[in-house]
């Protein structure tokens, strides 16, 4: 097959450098413990608020070290000590991480990374990403970058999605070069978390993204997160003109810096909006997005695509909130409008403190009950799993199952900022270390089998179950994940 292209040029005691033979190019990649990296990979160009042209890799590219990441203003994993690599618009780039050893016959399964940043930072070789424990696996791990903020989601006539086609763009290339790698391209698993999980729904209800990938799991990010263009497309003629534009072509011309700046609509939409009113996401534009993925749904559009979704038990660090119960109200009113008075009601009468009222309503409705809708959707069109993780550093529990803590298992990334402090004794990272080679298990058997396997037996939530994803794992009624609000919201 065409893996054996592969030569590696080292001795057991010469892990570098290894090389990986393309069609037109020669890679020139890394060892990592009992897999090999290929950063940086080139998998297409794009003119600012242009459509992405996928690209050949050529020549001799020397992928041992990141690519540029795209353009953006520091996110929550920047500011607390993940490292970016240099920023550039020529950004479309993606990672791969093979496992040391040869693919089973047809190749091994290829699981896709979108990482996540509210739509507007982030990068994915962020080093919380390495995907180098989780190809050890046994599967080829891809993980792109793809155009953010403005300069992916800014609302235009014709659509503006562009950070979205960068991703079926690099589902693509999965396609052409997968069994280059040792993957199977009739096997793929698209896999992200917070936004990145929220891209992965709506590419489910993208035409062009059919039979790019096979089977899905959504990470603390539901399927609701878009907007419709028609409502937004005011915005974008503003931030135009507050950048003195009135079209793209003039857009075009400006430096990089003028989309950075903090003219009063650009700090409206980069700082002060929630999250769910925010113009910079995908937009249902009537083409590449037809409709809400949630409804894409339920009406079967993915019907052949196995899914396991979830969220963590808290999301929102529990000292996130408002100090009292006007300002619950001021935050919440521009996003619930009518159902506000309902909804404060629902939880004032079980969390007597505004600040845990706040905190564990935004959880159930940006997270838990997005996470119930996209189960409930698939799950009479396709095997379908539900889950919920609950576990915490033991060395600062108090902080709970946060957003995104996950990551730091799954990929095994323990020793990288922003979750390096949390298992700093022997205990937490046992514990972790342990909690990580359980969701590998589950992770890796789904891209094999379409069904996470390991012990407990993951029920399908058409049975009535969900997993707890804790020390140990264990079975939880699916009633038990509902707060009792979702209906509100």
């Amino acid at each position: 097959m065409r893996f054996l292209a592969l030569f590696l040029l080292f001795l057991p005691a010469l892990a570098q450098p290894v090389y990986l033979r393309l069609p037109q190019a020669l890679l020139e990649g890394v060892r990592q413990g009992e897999a090999l990296a290929f950063y940086g990979l080139p998998y297409a160009r794009a003119e600012r608020f242009a459509p992405p042209e996928g690209v050949e890799p050529r020549g001799l590219l020397q992928a041992h070290t990141p690519g540029p990441a795209c353009p953006q203003r520091p996110g929550l994993s920047a500011l607390f000590g993940s490292p970016l690599p240099p920023q550039d618009e020529d950004c479309l780039n993606l990672n791969v991480f093979l496992p040391l050893r040869p693919p089973p016959p047809g190749g091994f399964p290829v699981m896709v990374f979108i990482h996540g940043g509210g739509f507007q930072s982030g990068s994915a070789s962020e080093p919380i990403y390495g995907g180098a424990q989780l190809a050890a696996q046994g599967v080829v791990v891809v993980a792109p970058n793809y155009r953010l903020g403005p300069l992916g989601f800014l609302p235009w006539e014709g659509g503006g999605n562009w950070g979205l086609q960068d991703l079926v763009e690099a589902l693509r290339f999965v396609r052409r070069y997968a069994a280059h790698f040792g993957g199977d391209p009739n096997n793929v698993t698209l896999f992200g978390e917070s936004a990145g999980a929220m891209l992965t729904c709506t590419l489910l209800a993208v035409p062009e993204a059919r039979g790019l990938f096979h089977k899905a799991i959504l990470q603390s990010g539901g399927c609701e997160e878009v907007r419709p263009l028609a409502a937004d497309l005011p915005f974008g003629r503003r931030y135009a003109q507050a950048l003195g534009c009135q079209d793209l072509d003039c857009l075009r011309r400006l430096p990089l810096s003028a989309f950075f700046r903090e003219p009063a609509v650009l700090t409206q939409a980069a700082s002060t909006l929630p999250f769910s009113l925010s113009p910079f996401k995908p937009h249902v534009d009537g083409r590449l997005l037809p409709q809400t993925p949630l409804r894409a749904l339920e009406a079967g559009e993915a019907a052949p695509v196995p899914l396991v979704v979830g969220s963590n038990q808290e999301e929102l660090l529990p000292f996130f909130g408002a100090g009292s119960w006007l300002e619950v109200e001021r935050l919440l009113r521009p996003v619930l409008r009518e159902k506000t008075e309902a909804v404060l009601a629902f939880y004032r009468a079980r969390y007597p403190k505004p600040q845990e009222a706040y905190w564990r309503l935004e959880t159930d409705r940006l997270f838990h009950c997005p996470a119930l809708a996209a189960a409930r959707a698939q799950a009479p069109h396709a095997p379908t799993y539900l889950y919920r993780f609950a576990f915490r550093s033991p060395d600062l529990p108090f902080l709970g199952s946060f957003h995104g803590l996950e990551l730091a298992p799954l990929f095994g990334n323990l020793d990288q900022m922003p979750f390096l402090p949390l298992f700093l004794s022997g205990q937490a990272r046992e514990r972790a270390e342990e909690m990580g080679r359980i969701l590998r298990r589950y992770w890796v058997s789904f891209a094999y089998q379409d069904a996470p396997k390991g012990w407990p037996r993951w029920l399908e939530a058409s049975e009535g179950e969900a997993l707890l994803l804790d020390l140990p794992p264990r079975p939880l009624p699916l009633a038990a994940l509902d707060p009792g609000s979702c209906a509100l919201f």
